[in-house]
């Protein structure tokens, strides 16, 4: 397995499937039916797949610096007040409240990239 961890930045990185599938998937934090897949990160940014399970949701927050965007692999939830669905393409600027809601719907995985 691959990750950038440790590396410097200009250093790249490439994930097949099977080591995807092997990589963890963590709690996010306390939040109850929410998982966080880390790919990549370093210290000012991360690539990842979160999956929140139906009846559940993230929980409203913002990012000081940084922005977040995420494309929806599968599922569905409740973002900004819109119901986003696969190959949907959300950008949230810093400062900006969100959440991502399943808890009407059949829940959602999504890959997101925090920059």
């Amino acid at each position: 397995m691959v990750t950038n961890e440790g590396l410097a930045p200009s250093q790249p990185t490439v994930l097949r499937a099977a080591e995807v599938a092997e990589l963890p998937k963590r709690p996010l934090g306390t939040v109850a039916g929410v998982e966080n897949q880390m790919l990549w990160a370093d210290a000012t940014a991360a690539a990842g797949v979160l999956t929140v399970r139906k009846g559940h949701r993230l929980g409203a927050h913002t990012h000081r610096q940084n922005h977040h965007h995420f494309w929806v692999v599968s599922g569905a939830a409740v973002v900004l007040g819109q119901e986003v669905g696969p190959g949907s393409y959300v950008h949230i600027p810093s400062g900006i409240e969100h959440d991502i809601d399943a808890t009407a719907t059949e829940g959602c995985t999504v890959y997101y990239l925090y920059i």
